[in-house]
């Protein structure tokens, strides 16, 4: 698994556009973990529906699997949920970073650029 899925991308490249398109990865995400609960929601509930309505020992075995295969499939949809959070997280952060490198970057090169510019003072007319 990749943990940079931008790795193979320039950050000076990035445009609006691709950090749009983070954004929105990270609200399917979000989507998708909730797609996973209410999955699970739905076979608990009908397993319960299984067990307490239906008085036959096929639906009552079937309706503890249901709440079984429920649990696992919501905690599987949290597992992916977290898993891609951090992820998502890690590559806002190195984003963050590099940001903070580039303004260093671009403060000393503009420092370079006043140093330079500056007009001789009266002491190093003198000297010149």
């Amino acid at each position: 698994m990749i943990d940079d899925p931008y790795v193979e991308f320039q950050r000076e490249d990035m445009i609006l556009r691709d950090w749009l398109a983070l954004d929105r990865t990270v609200l399917a995400n979000k989507r998708t973990f909730l797609a996973y609960g209410r999955t699970a929601i739905a076979l608990m509930a009908l397993g319960i529906a299984f067990i307490k309505l239906i008085s036959h020992q096929f639906f009552e075995i079937a309706g503890f699997v249901l709440i079984a295969v429920g649990t696992v499939v919501f905690f599987v949809g949290l597992r992916e949920f977290v898993t891609n959070s951090r992820r998502f997280r890690q590559l806002v952060e190195k984003e963050h970073a590099f940001e903070a490198q580039l303004r260093a970057q671009q403060v000393q090169v503009a420092r370079q650029a006043q140093t330079t510019d500056t007009p001789p003072t009266s002491s190093q007319r003198k000297a010149g």
